[in-house]
């Protein structure tokens, strides 16, 4: 678990003008480094154990989501928005070490980093 994340959002729509209804957004995501491993230590000849006092930690991560929204009435009780939205919008390709081996270097398993997306959502409100 790691000990500290964070999240900011922000999000602005235009009231009136020729932008009337145009929202745009963002948000940013930050986590706190996360502990992948524990070096080994010789707790007698033939007993070994974690030393808890001096973790491996993996990467900090963070990201960015951009937005961008459409909205006007239908009627007088139905509002209508259409959003595009992009995940991760600054991603790149690599991994990302989840376990370690007792040295401390050698990753002992990875995952994926999270990809860029694109999704458009459609909302119908009464």
């Amino acid at each position: 678990i790691r000990e500290w994340q964070y999240n900011l959002v922000t999000n602005y729509t235009f009231d009136e003008g020729a932008l009337k209804g145009l929202g745009i957004g963002g948000s940013y995501r930050w986590q706190d480094e996360v502990i992948i491993g524990y070096p080994v230590v010789a707790v007698s000849e033939d007993e070994f154990s974690f030393d808890l006092d001096r973790p491996f930690k993996g990467p900090s991560e963070d990201a960015v989501d951009l937005w961008v929204s459409y909205r006007r009435k239908l009627t007088d009780r139905i509002d209508w928005t259409i959003q595009l939205n992009v995940r991760n919008a600054f991603a790149s390709d690599g991994l990302i070490p989840i376990s370690v081996q007792p040295d401390g270097e050698t990753w002992a398993s990875a995952r994926i980093k999270p990809t860029r997306e694109w999704f458009i959502t459609n909302t119908i409100s009464f």
